[in-house]
Formats: C-alpha cells, sequence, structure tokens
C-alpha cells in the first residue's frame, strides 16, 4: 500500500532514542525526508546530537533516505524558529509534525514544585502549541495541506500510579489540543491526530520492568509491553494520505487497557 509519504517532509521531535527514533524510521522507509530533532540544552549539560546523528545514519543506511539532526530545545521560541529555518533551507517546508517529544517527572503531588510543574507544561504543551502555529502558518500561507501527530499517553484518561501528575495533566491537555486545532484547520486540508500509547519497552521504562514486568502485563489485555513500531506504525498511518479523512482522533493504543 503506497502511504503517499515519498519525499514529504517529516520532522519528528524528541527523535534521538525511544518511540522518536522509531517513528524516524517508519517514515523514513516509505520515503519520507526526515530532521531527526534532539534536545540541546547547553547551561544543564544535555546534547543528543550522537543519538541523533546514530538515528541520521541508521536511515540512510537502512533505507537509503534523506535525514538529518536538528537541535531544538522546545521551551525557547528562538531555537524553534531556527530548527524550522535550518529544515526549510535542507528539505523545504515541513509536510508531517510529530509533536513527539516530552518531559517526564516523577514524585508525589506533595513533592512537586512550581517549577517543575511549569518546566514540564513548557515543553509538553507550550512547545508544542510554538511549533504547530508556526507549521499551520507556513501551511496556511502556501495553501498547502499538512499532517499533524501528536504523542499523548493512556495517562491523559487514566492517571498513573506512579507519581507522575503533571505528566499526565499535559497529556490530558494535548488531547483537548488535538481536537481544537484539527477542529480549526481541517476546512483547509490540515489533519491533526494524536495517538495514546500505554507502556512502551524503551529504556526509560526497563528498571521498572526487570523489577515487576508481571504487574504491568496484568494490566494489559494483550498481555504484552508494546515495541517501539507498534506505536510508530500508528503515527506513520495517520501521517500518510491514508489517514485523510481522519482528524480530531486520539487512538488507543494501550493493548485493550482502556478498550476506548
Amino acid at each position: 500500500m503506497d502511504l503517499g509519504l515519498k519525499d514529504k517532509t517529516a520532522l519528528v521531535t524528541g527523535a534521538s532514542s525511544g518511540l522518536g527514533k522509531a517513528i524516524c524510521l517508519g517514515l523514513a522507509a516509505e520515503g519520507a525526508k526526515v530532521a531527526v530533532n534532539y534536545f540541546r540544552n547547553e547551561s544543564k549539560g544535555v546534547d543528543l546530537v550522537a543519538d541523533a546523528d546514530r538515528v541520521v545514519r541508521q536511515i540512510a543506511d537502512d533505507f537509503g533516505a534523506e535525514a538529518f539532526a536538528v537541535p531544538g530545545d522546545l521551551t525557547s521560541e528562538d531555537d524553534i524558529h531556527e530548527m524550522l529555518r535550518r529544515i526549510d533551507e535542507r528539505f523545504g517546508p515541513v509536510d508531517v509534525l510529530v509533536n513527539n517529544a516530552a518531559a517526564l517527572g516523577s514524585g508525589p503531588i506533595t513533592g512537586y514544585t512550581k517549577q517543575e510543574w511549569d518546566y514540564i507544561f513548557q515543553v509538553n504543551v507550550t512547545g508544542a502549541f510554538v511549533l504547530t502555529r508556526e507549521v499551520v502558518r507556513r501551511m496556511l500561507d502556501d495553501a498547502r495541506a499538512g499532517k499533524i501527530v501528536n504523542i499523548v499517553s493512556q495517562a491523559a484518561f487514566l492517571g498513573s500510579t506512579s507519581g507522575h501528575l503533571p505528566y499526565d495533566c499535559s497529556k490530558g491537555a494535548m488531547v483537548s489540543f488535538t481536537r481544537a486545532v484539527a477542529r480549526e484547520v481541517a476546512p483547509k486540508g490540515i489533519n491533526v491526530n494524536a495517538v495514546a500509547p500505554g507502556m512502551i519497552r524503551t529504556e526509560m521504562v526497563a528498571q521498572r520492568l526487570a523489577a515487576d514486568e508481571e504487574k504491568y502485563l496484568s494490566r494489559i489485555p494483550l498481555h504484552r509491553i508494546a515495541m517501539p513500531a507498534d506505536i510508530a506504525d500508528a503515527v506513520v498511518f495517520l501521517a500518510s494520505e491514508r489517514a485523510s479523512y481522519m482528524t480530531g482522533t486520539t487512538l488507543d493504543l494501550t493493548g485493550g487497557m482502556m478498550m476506548r
């Protein structure tokens, strides 16, 4: 099945590892040109360029597709503008945006500071808003159709039992954001959808799974933890022309935990 993604320009945020990496590989497999965003914040000593470069090399080796690593801290509006400028210069305007980057945090409600709460919302909601706003502006200015896919979470609906309150709330906000933007831009041929994964087998959860995997499996009707590719496949579909009659939808990708 031709998904109509060949030579489309795709931007995936938070793409240096885990789910973001899998989404980049899935889009590249369909012939898209992929901008692999990674987090750079020199003041915090964080620069994931090496991981992002590995994703770019894998895309070239496995698919012979075009990709490049582009830095960007989603808490910085200047970074977002510069990221889009680099993509425009290298590949042309963004046709597909995947808002995947997220900050997590951990602890009971009594342990979070306002600064921690604000930072998680700044990355997960405000950063996604600014980036989406700029991509939509360019699509409207050029009268181009496009696809936007937001990565939310089952925790937006069910909450979490492991102390991720600001993350859970931010993902709930992104579910509403998805519907609101989708309704606004649908007449212009821009589709906006979301996916809500459950637990994904990544390095982030490796320790928890090693400690008691059965505890997590017992909650999942399909009785397995998702692989990143399981989620990426759905994202690639929503980014494709085959999903042109879907907008404002949040897909349940929880192995049956929500069954919404």
